[in-house]
């Protein structure tokens, strides 16, 4: 059954808070899946905190017992499976308090963009979360976050205001500009690495509540003209305008339109933050040169954003890997074309 666990804890006395699984508790193998199922930890306990006092006593339990930590949210991003060591899930620590007149919302480690957007938005602002709502907002931010409305306001990580951590040596302490400074510094965009854990954060909002976006469709026969126009395109937009180009093949799955299974397209990509009409009139760019095969840019709520990447909203295996360019020269484009287009002429 699942057990509590039983141990001595620093400050003196008996403890039987936090939640600790072992391996054979009912329930073990599945709450340490990660969302993204080309990975699987396989620690010796799991943490599950309803506070951040709690996740001050995993700490201590982990170091009274020479064990290595991990922390996960959602597990989209695994950088490394915890093996052998104390897996810390933070989803139960899943508050939300929205200030609408500082425009600051306080999130809990644990909570996905989804509510805090919903919560946001009820005023009128929007956090700078990326293209999905079900990703972990403090791991997002803890990477830098690069989101819809980075040009205007940008990254994630630019929009902190405060972290509340624990220290690998089992403190809480506040994290801010004002407050360990240096720490704030390495937080937003670095990553908590083994810096400490993080167990909420305070982010500026900002006033957003509708965009235009949506994606144009282009043949893969195409890809070589369209990422050269995208990237002619780029330099000239005012910074409302946040997009991607991206190549996709569809797979021939059955929930897939006939159309579109099995084959290759371009998409320019994008959410315009500022006045549709304005938007609309970027598009003309496009829409003048050749008509896209599909075409669904269009005025939405920002509650609808996630509309735009259509991600994956159920549990999958995936692999990424990534790179900065200087220029997005033609030999990039040629590469891209080549590697990731499916041409009614490739072999």
């Amino acid at each position: 059954m699942t057990m509590l666990a039983t141990w001595q804890s620093t400050a003196g006395g008996t403890r039987l808070t936090p939640l600790i699984l072992e391996p054979g508790d009912p329930g073990f193998d599945d709450v340490a899946l990660p969302w993204n199922r080309a990975h699987r930890h396989s620690p010796a306990f799991v943490g599950i905190p309803e506070s951040a006092a709690d996740v001050v006593e995993l700490v201590q339990f982990a170091k009274a017992r020479g064990l290595t930590v991990g922390v996960q949210a959602t597990g989209h991003g695994v950088a490394r499976p915890v093996t052998g060591g104390l897996l810390i899930l933070t989803h139960r620590l899943d508050s939300v308090d929205i200030d609408p007149d500082a425009s600051v919302c306080r999130l809990g480690a644990g909570v996905q963009w989804g509510p805090v957007l919903e919560a946001a938005q009820k005023h009128g602002l929007a956090p700078l979360l990326g293209s999905s709502p079900n990703v972990g907002a403090v791991g997002y931010t803890l990477g830098g976050g690069l989101g819809w409305l980075a040009r205007l306001h940008g990254l994630a990580s630019d929009s902190v205001v405060s972290f509340e951590v624990v220290t690998v040596d089992g403190r809480l302490m506040r994290v801010s500009a004002e407050e360990n400074p240096e720490l704030f510094w390495g937080l937003r965009g670095g990553g908590a690495g083994s810096l400490v854990i993080v167990t909420s954060m305070e982010v500026r909002m900002f006033e957003v509540s509708t965009v235009y976006g949506g994606n144009l469709l282009y043949p893969a026969e195409m890809g070589r003209e369209v990422l050269a126009r995208w990237r002619d395109w780029i330099p000239t937009v005012p910074n409302e305008l946040s997009s991607s180009v991206v190549t996709k093949t569809f797979p021939a799955f059955d929930h897939i339109p006939a159309h579109l299974r099995g084959r290759s397209f371009v998409m320019v990509r994008g959410c315009y933050a500022g006045d549709p009409e304005a938007g609309e009139r970027l598009l003309a760019y496009w829409r003048h040169w050749r008509r896209p095969e599909i075409d669904d840019w269009k005025t939405m709520p920002f509650t609808e954003v996630a509309t735009i990447a259509g991600d994956p909203v159920n549990p999958s295996a995936g692999r990424m890997s990534g790179g900065w360019l200087r220029e997005f020269s033609d030999h990039a484009i040629e590469v891209l074309v080549t590697h990731t287009l499916e041409t009614p002429n490739s072999s």
